[in-house]
């Protein structure tokens, strides 16, 4: 029986035409909308040549035995380091033309940029966020606080990020953004469901609560992948949307739908009110993009690391966009794991839910 019940799930969700045209329409126009108005901030990314940054490190930096491995980096991503021990950081900038300062303190760094070199300034702070978290931290940790007048630094080489057209970046995020407001599919179905009162036939039925679960689950992941799928083939043809790896991209967005899907029905099972669900669920996802690069390009946000890191979108818009400009990204597994987390928590959630509304409804 629960396959029946996916089944014509499934046929009804897609003869749901308003929602069909929203969950189609909707990246489509926000895909050609973001990736015109952006074009130019990440066209500048792309067309940013070498430039020149002054720097001077204090005498008890703990940053001073890795200037080497800063200086060797950056010339590889067209960035020259020269020293400057003395002066005022201003008048250094101005008389030598830089396009920033960085003075190195005992545990961190302060960046001046030049009002004259935004762009570069950005790409600066971008490559200097970078390095310091993925290298020199790394390499601190590792130290040995026994071990000082001795330690020999590990050099790890780094990744960079190649330029990213906007429409290659928005084409793709917002594929997986919109894909994660997959309830939007079951509106018709589930306002169906409690205008006829199908639910309460459900109780006498020998189903369980998981079954009835899976049977409204299923089919609304099925049908907002198949959007999502026909969205980004349009977007493709549109745009010449740059994937990547088609099929690890396409199993990051799968399973970030599942992810939103089982966020939205647990909503709705707890509030067991459609609009409610769907205003939480858009609240809760937005707020998730608005630290995940959604909408400002994480390569350029200012918000801190670990906001951004507790975004499960960030996690996924991270990994399909290093997927798509650089053939590999080390956030793949931490997007699968993330969106499998909340599609089984949520899940248990929104089943443990409706049992309990079922049985105070019986």
């Amino acid at each position: 029986m629960i396959r029946y019940l996916i089944k014509n799930n499934f046929k009804l969700m897609l003869r749901n035409t308003w929602s069909l045209v929203v969950m189609l329409s909707g990246p489509i126009l926000v895909i050609a909308a973001l990736s015109s108005a952006f074009s130019e901030l990440l066209k500048s990314y792309e067309g940013v040549d070498e430039f020149n940054i002054g720097y001077r490190v204090e005498q008890d930096s703990g940053l001073s035995d890795y200037m080497e491995l800063i200086r060797e980096a950056g010339g590889e991503n067209g960035i020259t380091f020269y020293e400057y021990p003395e002066g005022e950081v201003k008048a250094v900038i101005e008389n030598n033309d830089l396009a920033g300062f960085v003075e190195f303190t005992k545990d961190s760094y302060v960046l001046y940029q030049s009002a004259d070199y935004e762009v570069e300034g950005i790409a600066l702070e971008y490559f200097l966020n970078r390095v310091m978290n993925e290298s020199v931290n790394a390499s601190l940790l590792m130290m040995s606080p026994a071990a000082e007048g001795d330690v020999k630094l590990p050099v790890a080489q780094l990744d960079f990020m190649p330029a990213v057209d906007s429409k290659d970046y928005y084409g793709i995020i917002y594929i997986a953004y919109f894909g994660w407001c997959g309830i939007v599919c079951a509106t018709g179905v589930l306002s169906n469901e409690k205008k006829y009162g199908i639910e309460r036939k459900f109780r006498v039925s020998c189903l369980s609560d998981f079954q009835l679960y899976m049977s409204k689950l299923i089919p609304i992941i099925l049908t907002a992948a198949a959007e999502m799928a026909a969205a980004a083939l349009i977007t493709i043809l549109l745009f010449r949307i740059h994937w990547g790896n088609a099929l690890v991209s396409a199993a990051i967005v799968f399973l970030m739908i599942s992810a939103g899907t089982s966020l939205g029905m647990m909503l709705y099972n707890i509030s067991d009110n459609l609009v409610l669900t769907i205003v939480a669920l858009f609240v809760v996802v937005w707020f998730m993009g608005f630290f995940g690069g959604s909408f400002e390009t994480y390569m350029f946000s200012s918000m801190p690391d670990i906001a951004k890191q507790l975004s499960p979108i960030y996690h996924g818009n991270r990994a399909l966009v290093e997927l798509s400009c650089m053939g590999h990204s080390e956030y793949v597994v931490s997007a699968v794991v993330y969106s499998l987390a909340i599609t089984v928590i949520c899940s248990g959630i929104a089943v443990f839910a409706g049992s309990i509304r079922k049985r105070g409804k019986a």
